[in-house]
């Protein structure tokens, strides 16, 4: 049987923000529902309170579709939450790691990847890099833990400097969760933020081998893939190379509109592997 990438695409309940690589914004339902005329196979859920949504509601929403709930985000909970798990407030951190599990007891429901990615939060001084580091790891153990009783899949992100200080290259963050009790944690690789961080992206991929439970497309502006200056024939061809069968999901900006992104996207992506 031939491997199947499934095609995905970000979308919240809040509305953002132009500046925000959300392309569907304001409605769970909403976006599901546009995810699936435009013939996307997956969605992540980009959301700040997990605790208020019903699951059965959502696995309606999903079965009415035919769209899978393939990945949870839990930025929001940094950006508009202000949790962090890094926080030098122990209240915020104990916060963090309380929403961190309410993700991962929605995620269960369907088999989703719940990434990490702002929540990690910011240091702001290279003199205090291993004392945040450390806190990090802190918070992941017992977090990585849990994930793993309850069989749901996680996504370290490497990030891009300008969004924080802690694991920007993928190097970096392979070496980190090589840490004791970290090694159950997934890495969720981004395009873009290869692009700024990594040497070579296509060596990224490689080492990441069976590790990678998410990939998100997003070009170099942090538009849809051809818009910027990634290579995705590079990136189409090493994760065939490493035998990728996960979604490759859009977190790109809703530009020149949120429909023009996601509609050039999923053509990329039909282009790419519809083959």
């Amino acid at each position: 049987m031939a491997r199947k990438i499934r095609y995905g695409i970000a979308i919240s309940q809040e509305i953002l923000s132009e500046g925000a690589p959300v392309p569907f914004q304001g409605g769970i339902a909403e976006g599901m529902a546009k995810a699936a005329t435009m013939g996307f196979d997956c969605v992540e859920l980009h959301i700040r309170n997990p605790a208020s949504f019903d699951p059965e509601l959502l696995a309606r929403y999903s079965d009415e579709t035919g769209v899978r709930i393939a990945a949870i985000g839990t930025g929001l909970e940094y950006g508009f939450n202000g949790l962090s798990l890094t926080s030098d407030d122990p209240s915020i951190r104990e916060k963090a790691a309380e929403r961190m599990r309410e993700h991962i007891d929605l995620a269960a429901h369907f088999g989703a990847v719940v990434f990490l990615g702002l929540i990690r939060g910011k240091c702001g001084t290279r003199a205090r890099l291993t004392e945040y580091l450390d806190r990090l790891a802190d918070q992941l153990v017992p977090l990585a833990a849990y994930a793993a009783e309850k069989k749901v899949p996680t996504g370290l992100e490497p990030v891009a400097y300008y969004f924080s200080d802690l694991l920007n290259t993928t190097d970096e963050t392979l070496d980190y969760l090589a840490r004791p009790g970290l090694e159950s944690i997934g890495l969720l690789l981004d395009t873009h933020h290869m692009f700024l961080e990594d040497k070579s992206m296509e060596e990224s991929f490689r080492k990441c081998a069976g590790r990678i439970t998410h990939v998100h497309i997003s070009d170099s502006n942090r538009r849809y893939p051809g818009a910027g200056n990634v290579d995705y024939d590079l990136v189409s061809r090493s994760l065939d190379g490493i035998g990728y069968c996960g979604a490759v999901s859009l977190e790109i900006l809703p530009a020149p509109t949120a429909d023009e992104a996601a509609r050039k996207g999923i053509a990329w992506m039909r282009d790419t592997w519809g083959r």
